[in-house]
């Protein structure tokens, strides 16, 4: 019998103007012992019917069919049926180079890894540029140096959240049931990773960058204001990680981190919204109400240094509009960023703030 290498999830929800770039990035893999495993959520468009098609012509395309259930029960369901020693996935409107799963298989295969991690390609602004994932590539990350460098990582920042530039043996997937939860409707990635990243033996980042993260104007990412992302910003610096997933860290260690990725996501979410085309006044209610939160304001006084550690002109004055609690001045800065934002000169502006961080 056939031994499948890499089984590739890939949730399908509406994606018919990308779906084909997609396949056909899957089909010209150079590692051909693949299983590419689509998970229709629910289409209401033809996107059932470009899988079909394509099935036809390549029998490791598996098909499941499903009423709309979000993207982490599509992704569990892939999972189910998963056969491949390692498991990875593809978001619908992404595509990787023709060499990617191979890469990243063979390095997996070689180490013995639970969890391997690459690169990404990200797409931005009408341009591409990749996205380091931070770590050391040199080295095979052992349980004691997961545990103090990956999940603080997880718990402050949001470098390692996605789940498609890496893969994870399908054997440790399924001893330590890990999952996605249903129940979110954003960062369920986040979720899946604490729990794998908790439970792994050995983990590894490579130099390698090989998928193309699409930046899509209509996702539910770019729904900032409809999805509500504050107050689930919010939901998370109150969850229990430590009960939760069992880590191995303080209570006063957890709260600084939390605090510390709760504040900065305030941040993006500013600018997030701030370019938004819509009408100033819903932008405005909607930033006042989450930059004068009282439990934005409480953590951006208690951790103001490790809050703006590492970050930028941006990052500063907006904290000093939260402890000032300066109405006429965010004002000022939505405007500026409103006006001031165009793609084309996006990435010089990021530059010149990357230039002002402090040291």
């Amino acid at each position: 019998m056939k031994v499948i290498k890499v089984s590739v999830v890939i949730p399908v929800y509406n994606a018919k103007d990308y779906l084909q770039d997609c396949i056909k990035s899957l089909l010209s893999q150079t590692l051909v012992d693949c299983e590419f495993i689509f998970v229709n959520d629910g289409s209401t468009d033809n996107s059932l019917e470009i899988i079909q098609k394509y099935q036809e012509e390549d029998n490791r395309i598996k098909l499941i069919s499903q009423e709309n259930k979000g993207i982490a029960e599509a992704r569990n369901a892939g999972i189910e049926i998963a056969s491949g020693e390692y498991i990875g996935f593809l978001d619908n409107d992404d595509f990787v180079k023709i060499d990617f799963f191979e890469n990243l298989y063979k390095n997996a295969i070689e180490n013995n890894l639970d969890i391997l991690v690459s690169k990404t390609i990200l797409g931005r602004d009408g341009k591409y540029i990749i996205k380091d994932h931070g770590f050391n590539t040199n080295l095979i990350f052992t349980k004691d140096v997961i545990q103090e460098q990956i999940i603080s990582n997880l718990l402050k920042v949001e470098d390692l959240f996605a789940v498609w530039n890496k893969i994870y043996k399908r054997t440790f997937i399924f001893e330590n049931d890990i999952r996605f939860p249903g129940n979110r409707v954003i960062e369920e990635d986040n979720i899946f990773n604490i729990q794998a990243f908790n439970n792994a033996e050995k983990v590894r980042f490579i130099d390698y960058a090989g998928y193309y993260y699409r930046d899509v104007a209509d996702s539910k990412s770019r729904k900032t204001i409809e999805n509500d992302y504050f107050s689930k910003a919010l939901e998370k610096y109150y969850l229990d990680y430590k009960k939760e997933y069992s880590l191995n860290i303080s209570y006063e260690e957890l709260e600084k981190l939390k605090a510390i990725r709760f504040v900065q996501r305030v941040f993006y979410l500013v600018y997030k919204c701030s370019v938004l085309k819509i009408p100033f006044k819903i932008k405005w209610n909607y930033i006042k109400n989450m930059v004068f939160h009282e439990k934005v304001y409480e953590l951006s006084k208690k951790y103001d240094e490790e809050i703006l550690q590492g970050k930028g002109l941006y990052e500063r004055i907006v904290l000093k509009i939260i402890n000032k609690k300066t109405s006429f001045l965010l004002i000022l800065l939505i405007l500026s960023i409103q006006i001031g934002y165009h793609p084309s000169i996006s990435e010089t502006i990021r530059k010149v703030n990357k230039l002002t961080k402090k040291r």
